[in-house]
C-alpha cells in the first residue's frame, strides 16, 4: 500500500473509530437499563455492568482503529515535529483508551490511572496538533483543534476537580461523553481531511 492509500484508509479508519465508539457506549448506556443512570454513574460502571462485554470490547477495538489512524495523520504531516509529538499522544492515549477496555473498574485504582491517561492524552495531543497546523498556516485546524482540546480538558478536569456534574445532579459519565464527542467529532473531521487530501 504507498503513502496516499495509506493516509486515505487511515482517515476512513478514524472516521468509523469515531462513530463506532459513541454508537457503541451509547447502545451500552440503552441496553444496561436500571444498571446505568446517567444522573448517577461514570461511563466505566459499564464495564462491571451486564453489557461488560459490549463496552470493554467496544472499546478496545475503537483504540486499535485509532491507532491506525494515527499512524496516517502522522504521515500526512511527517515533516513538522510537532505532528511527531502529538503523534505520539495520540498513539499514547489510543493504548490507555484499549486499558479502559481492558483493565475495567474492578481492577481498581490501574483503571482509573489509564482514564486519565485516555482523557488528558487525547485532548492534549488535539492541543500540540493544532499548534502545528498554525505553522503550516492552515488557521481553521489550528484554532479548532486547540480550542476543541482545552475544551475538553476543561470539561474533564473540572469534572475531577471541582465536580461541577454533580451540582446539576449528574453522574460523572455526563463530563465523560461531553469530552468523547469532541473528541470524536475532531477525529471525524480530521479522517475526513485525510481521505480528500489523499485523492488531491
Amino acid at each position: 500500500m504507498n503513502n496516499s492509500k495509506t493516509i486515505k484508509f487511515s482517515g476512513f479508519v478514524g472516521i468509523v473509530a469515531a462513530l463506532l465508539g459513541l454508537s457503541a457506549v451509547l447502545a451500552a448506556t440503552v441496553l444496561a437499563g436500571k444498571d446505568f443512570s446517567w444522573s448517577i454513574n461514570a461511563l466505566s460502571d459499564l464495564g462491571v455492568s451486564p453489557v461488560a462485554s459490549l463496552f470493554n470490547y467496544s472499546l478496545i477495538l475503537v483504540a486499535i482503529l485509532d491507532f491506525i489512524f494515527t499512524i496516517g495523520f502522522v504521515k500526512a504531516y511527517a515533516n513538522n515535529a510537532l505532528f511527531y509529538i502529538g503523534g505520539v499522544l495520540l498513539m499514547l492515549g489510543s493504548v490507555s483508551f484499549s486499558l479502559v477496555g481492558a483493565l475495567s473498574k474492578a481492577y481498581g485504582a490501574i483503571h482509573d490511572y489509564v482514564s486519565f491517561g485516555y482523557f488528558v492524552l487525547f485532548p492534549s495531543s488535539m492541543i500540540l496538533v493544532g499548534l502545528a497546523f498554525l505553522r503550516l498556516k492552515m488557521p481553521t485546524k489550528g484554532y479548532f483543534s486547540i480550542f476543541a482540546g482545552i475544551i475538553a480538558l476543561l470539561i474533564i478536569l473540572g469534572g475531577i476537580a471541582i465536580r461541577w456534574h454533580s451540582w446539576l445532579n449528574l453522574g460523572f459519565a455526563v463530563p465523560e461523553i461531553i469530552e468523547a464527542f469532541i473528541i470524536a467529532a475532531w477525529i471525524i473531521w480530521m479522517g475526513a481531511s485525510l481521505t480528500r487530501q489523499a485523492t488531491t
